[in-house]
C-alpha cells in the first residue's frame, strides 16, 4: 500500500471508530418492542464494517509481513479506542429556566431511589447510577480567585469589567472575589457585555465539563475496584445547554427540561432571591430562552407546576426511562466487543 494511503488509513481509524460509536449508541436509543435484538444486528452491521474498512489492502491477502501485519494491528487499536471514546460520550443533558426546579431535579436524579420514595418496588430496574456533572458549579469554580491556574478566568473578567465587579474588600485580600450579583447586574442589561462574559467563560467551562463527561463515562476509577461495576447514566446540569448553539445540543443525546409555567417562575425567583427587583427578575428571565421554547426542544420534559410528591414521581419514572434506554439491555451488545470479535475472526480466517 502507498505509504501516503497507509497514512490516511491510519489516520481515520481513532475518529471514524469515535463517529460511528456516538451516532450507533443513540441511534439504538428509540424505542421498539424487539429494541435489544435490533440494537445487536445493527451493531453487528457496523462492527464488521468497520473491521472491513481498517483492514483495507490486507483483506485479500493470504499472508502478511511483520511490518504490515504490526499497521493493522495499530489500526484495529486506535479504531477499537475511538469506539470506546464515543460509546462513552454519551451524556445526558438536563438543563431549564432559571427558578425552575432544575437543580432540585439534579439532586434527584444522583439520590438512590431507595432514599426517595417507598413505592421503589414499582419502578426498581436493577438501579443505575446517575452521575450529575453540575456546571454551574464549574463556572463558579473558575471565578474563584485562589484557583488561578490554566483554567481560571478571574484575572480575564477583572480586566474586561473593571474592579467594580469585586466584592468590598473588607479584609485587605490580595485576591478579592467576584461578587456574582455586581457582575450580572452588569451582563444582563447588556446583550454585547453578556455575549463578551459569554466568550470568556464559556470555552473554560466546556473544557472542564468535557473532559469530566469522559472520565466520568469511561468510569476510569473503576479500573481499580474489585466491586461489581454498576449501570451508569452520566448527566450535564447544564442551565444554558439551548443557548450554547447546535454544537453544544449535538453533545447530548438525550436532552431533558425541566419548566414550569412563566407565571410561577417568576414567583420563584422574587422568593429564592428577594434581594432582586422585580425589573431585575423579568431581566434574567428574559435574558434566557422562554422554557416554553426549550420544552419544545426536549426529548424529555418534567414539569414543575406541583408539589414535591408529584416531582420526585416525574424524577422517578423518568430515571427507569433514562437508565433502559441509555444503560439498560436494550442497548443489546458492546460495539466494541463485537469489533474485536470480528477482528479476531479476520485474523484467524
Amino acid at each position: 500500500m502507498a505509504p501516503l494511503k497507509e497514512a490516511i488509513l491510519l489516520s481515520i481509524q481513532f475518529p471514524l471508530g469515535t463517529v460511528v460509536a456516538i451516532a450507533t449508541e443513540r441511534f439504538c436509543r428509540r424505542g421498539h418492542v424487539y429494541a435489544r435484538w435490533r440494537n445487536i444486528g445493527i451493531k453487528s452491521l457496523v462492527a464488521y464494517t468497520l473491521v472491513v474498512l481498517a483492514m483495507g489492502d490486507s483483506l485479500g491477502r493470504n499472508a502478511l509481513s511483520i511490518s504490515a501485519f504490526l499497521v493493522l494491528l495499530l489500526r484495529f487499536l486506535l479504531l477499537v479506542i475511538g469506539i470506546l471514546i464515543g460509546t462513552a460520550l454519551q451524556p445526558v443533558g438536563l438543563t431549564g429556566g432559571i427558578a425552575t426546579g432544575k437543580s432540585t431535579v439534579s439532586s434527584l436524579l444522583s439520590t438512590p431511589h431507595s432514599s426517595q420514595n417507598e413505592n421503589v418496588d414499582e419502578l426498581d430496574d436493577n438501579e443505575t447510577d446517575f452521575i450529575v456533572i453540575d456546571v454551574d458549579g464549574i463556572a463558579h469554580d473558575i471565578l474563584l480567585p485562589e484557583k488561578l491556574s490554566s483554567d481560571s478566568v478571574y484575572c480575564q473578567l477583572v480586566a474586561e469589567f473593571g474592579r467594580e465587579i469585586l466584592e468590598d474588600d473588607k479584609d485587605s485580600k490580595k485576591f478579592p472575589f467576584i461578587d456574582r450579583r455586581k457582575l450580572g447586574d452588569i451582563v444582563f442589561r447588556d446583550r454585547q457585555k453578556r455575549r463578551k462574559l459569554n466568550s470568556i467563560t464559556h470555552p473554560k467551562i466546556i473544557k472542564i465539563m468535557l473532559k469530566r463527561l469522559l472520565v466520568e463515562g469511561l468510569n476510569v476509577n473503576s479500573f481499580f475496584k474489585t466491586a461489581p461495576k454498576r449501570r451508569r447514566v452520566v448527566c450535564a446540569d447544564i442551565p444554558l445547554l439551548f443557548e450554547g448553539g447546535l454544537p453544544m445540543r449535538m453533545l447530548f443525546g438525550t436532552i431533558i427540561v425541566v419548566t414550569c409555567k412563566p407565571e410561577l417562575q417568576l414567583e420563584r425567583l422574587r422568593k429564592r432571591n428577594s434581594d432582586l427587583s422585580l425589573e431585575q427578575c423579568r431581566e434574567r428571565i428574559a435574558s434566557q430562552m422562554p422554557v416554553e421554547e426549550k420544552s419544545r426542544r426536549a426529548h424529555m420534559i418534567i414539569r414543575n407546576d406541583g408539589n414535591m410528591k408529584d416531582l420526585k414521581s416525574q424524577v422517578l419514572r423518568l430515571k427507569k426511562e433514562v437508565a433502559s434506554s441509555v444503560a439498560g439491555k436494550q442497548r443489546g451488545m458492546e460495539l466494541w466487543w463485537l469489533v474485536l470479535g470480528f477482528i479476531g475472526l479476520r485474523l484467524l480466517w
